[in-house]
């Protein structure tokens, strides 16, 4: 082949979109090879008021899905085994995949906690074609975490996880701009990546069901229903939309926090105190697992009245060790006043999140730092339910609290 000919065929932008397959349930069955082949629910345990986060594909021939109320799932498949999930596990292996996936390009884009755009457009020369990366890809992740994914590969990002989708679970799709004027037409409206709901139901009361028809629509008709809205919309039907390039620079979340819903509404505030102690405490596990810190303390409670009401305090500086989040997060609490109102929900949620970076210090956090990291690494070998905090160890004379607190209602 010509050298000027090579060049132009290797210039040809290739993405891979990597889809981890069910997998907080998938990383169940590879710790605990009994559940193997035996459907898995990660969610909470059967009679609470959680919902499904992940079924394993066995869970799914029932009909269980995602945000379904645990209790429906409990009656669609009552043989599974429910679990309440361990983040901890599941944000260590993320970690390791995604390290996995940087062995092949340095462009790699984290969507979420088990997905992720590689740019593998420059890599054919030391890896080969993209299919071959693919197929390699798929036997390091199945053969070190033992866990399977889906790849998609496409000139863009849209195609590329559009053929994600189409090959799962375990497989390897592709779709090429030949495919937008073949396959892609087959395809129903939702299919595409941004088509929600309510976008599909507007869609189909003008006779648009296909992205087929939505190709061909004319663009006037369309401005008429989405405004603005419609010429995106229009792209979106031929792939180009997503047409960023790969973000190789993790962005910063927004916040990050955990909640946990009552199996029974309660007014006990040692269960309550109790309670915000454990989701403080694997919160911060997550943060340090990004390396962040935050500077910000959001408390939310919901009553059993369904009336929710959040609470927030400011930090003096970007915190990454437990107790300082906690103390801020138990004084909002002291702060709310219950009369007697139960408690039907209650949720911390950590903002304003910054790189953390070391200072040397002349007091005692260097001390709590090191314990915090010591908890982190024995959670992520053996689990989240590994080790726990005392609650007495952690709190400190009310004096020491944050006071500056701002407050919302909703």
């Amino acid at each position: 082949m010509p050298l000027e000919y090579e060049h132009m065929f290797v210039s040809v932008q290739s993405i891979l979109h990597v889809d981890m397959d069910a997998f907080f349930a998938s990383v169940e069955q590879a710790r605990r090879p009994e559940l193997r082949g035996r459907p898995v629910i990660v969610g909470g345990p059967p009679g609470t008021r959680s919902v499904v986060a992940t079924a394993s594909y066995e869970a799914r021939a029932f009909g269980v899905r995602t945000a379904m109320p645990v209790t429906q799932a409990q009656r669609l498949c009552p043989q599974a085994v429910f679990l309440c999930g361990d983040m901890a596990a599941y944000a260590a292996v993320h970690e390791r995949l995604i390290d996995l996936f940087r062995m092949f390009t340095d462009r790699v884009q984290v969507v979420s906690i088990d997905e992720a755009y590689l740019d593998v457009s420059g890599c054919r020369r030391l890896f080969g074609p993209p299919r071959a990366i693919a197929c390699r890809i798929q036997e390091l992740v199945y053969d070190r975490v033992g866990i399977t994914c889906s790849i998609g590969i496409g000139s863009g990002k849209l195609l590329a996880r559009l053929a994600s989708e189409l090959a799962k679970p375990a497989g390897i799709g592709e779709l090429t701009e030949t495919d937008v004027h073949g396959r892609l037409r087959e395809l129903p409206v939702r299919e595409l990546l941004g088509v929600g709901a309510v976008t599909e139901e507007r869609l189909t009361a003008l006779g648009i069901t296909t992205v087929a028809l939505l190709q061909d629509a004319p663009l006037p008709l369309l401005s008429a229903a989405f405004g603005n809205g419609a010429y995106a919309l229009k792209q979106l039907a031929f792939g180009r939309s997503l047409a960023s390039p790969v973000r190789s620079r993790r962005r910063l979340p927004k916040s990050l926090g955990r909640e946990v819903t009552f199996a029974e509404d309660t007014a006990d505030g040692d269960r309550l105190r109790a309670t915000l102690l454990r989701l403080v405490d694997h919160a911060m596990t997550r943060l340090r697992a990004k390396g962040l810190a935050a500077r910000t303390v959001t408390l939310k409670l919901r009553y059993s009245t369904f009336h929710t009401i959040t609470r927030r305090a400011t930090l003096p500086h970007a915190a990454g060790v437990t107790r300082v989040v906690y103390e801020a997060a138990a004084g909002l609490l002291e702060h709310v006043e219950l009369d007697g109102r139960l408690i039907r929900l209650l949720g911390v949620s950590l903002g304003d999140l910054h790189a953390k970076s070391f200072q040397l210090t002349l007091d005692d956090v260097w001390k709590e730092t090191s314990l915090d990291e010591a908890v982190d690494r024995v959670r992520a070998r053996y689990g989240s339910a590994s080790i726990g905090r005392a609650a007495g160890a952690l709190v400190a004379p009310p004096a020491a609290r944050p006071r500056r607190a701002g407050r919302t209602t909703s």
